[in-house]
């Protein structure tokens, strides 16, 4: 099965359609087998997301570690953080906010306002459309004020690979266009990517052409158990394009 980058179709744009109208595009696009398949794995989800308050509830508290330092594994309905990588990339770039002496804070992708929306901080995404969000691309965005911290979770693996126009370097244009143009002297930039979702950004990270300053990994060793570990042994772990979680992810420094 194609991933969505992979065909001409811009799948946020698709994400406003009705779900018939989804079924009959699938149908077209990828087969009766596909759909099906889709359909039963919407019904799951459906059933997880009744389910995920008492879930929840039942789970016992869990910590991972990022930097010898013991964080707690984030456990929200919305989404089912309790079954992917938002339950680890939530937690790290909380706790650098948490940690952040500044108020001046942008997020490019709008992830955090469904978790803690009395966080007030700027919020740049392209597509979804909010009060007060920043409807821009990222790649040219050049604010009035620079920003002591950026932050993004599984965001700009997006960019040019699935928007309308296509483009294989998305990702170091919207990076180098953040170091260059919005993050402040001394600033920071905290970034997450889901890993082998983009084969660009794939490559660039295991070609070191994204010009990080500290790279973390973390692979999937469980049930939602994560554990940080090498570049080498992530290379080979598959992201999963149906259920559209990852199996590895990357966390990027970038400091100016």
């Amino acid at each position: 099965m194609k991933k969505y980058g992979e065909m001409n179709v811009n799948k946020y744009r698709e994400m406003k359609d009705s779900r018939f109208k989804k079924g009959l595009r699938i149908i077209k696009r990828e087969g009766l087998l596909s759909f099906t398949y889709r359909f039963f794995y919407y019904l799951n989800r459906c059933f997880l997301r009744i389910a995920s308050p008492v879930v929840i509830n039942l789970i016992p508290r869990r910590y991972f570690y990022y930097k010898n330092k013991r964080l707690s594994y984030f456990l929200h309905k919305k989404n089912l953080t309790w079954t992917n990588e938002r339950a680890i990339e939530v937690p790290i770039i909380m706790d650098y906010v948490k940690n952040s002496v500044t108020k001046k804070i942008l997020e490019v992708g709008a992830v955090l306002p469904h978790y803690y929306p009395k966080f007030k901080h700027d919020v740049l995404d392209k597509f979804e459309k909010s009060k007060g969000i920043i409807n821009e691309d990222v790649v040219n965005f050049k604010p009035k004020e620079r920003y002591d911290l950026i932050i993004s979770i599984s965001t700009l693996e997006h960019v040019g690979f699935d928007d309308d126009i296509k483009d294989s370097e998305g990702i170091i244009k919207a990076l180098n266009n953040l170091k260059e143009n919005c993050l402040k002297k001394n600033g920071k930039m905290i970034i997450t990517l889901p890993l082998n979702y983009n084969k660009y950004v794939d490559k660039y990270i295991y070609t070191n052409q994204l010009s990080f300053d500290e790279e973390h990994f973390f692979k999937r060793v469980g049930f939602n158990k994560w554990k940080e570990t090498s570049k080498e042994k992530v290379k080979q772990l598959k992201y999963n394009s149906e259920r559209l979680n990852a199996n590895a992810i990357l966390v990027g420094l970038i400091e100016k």
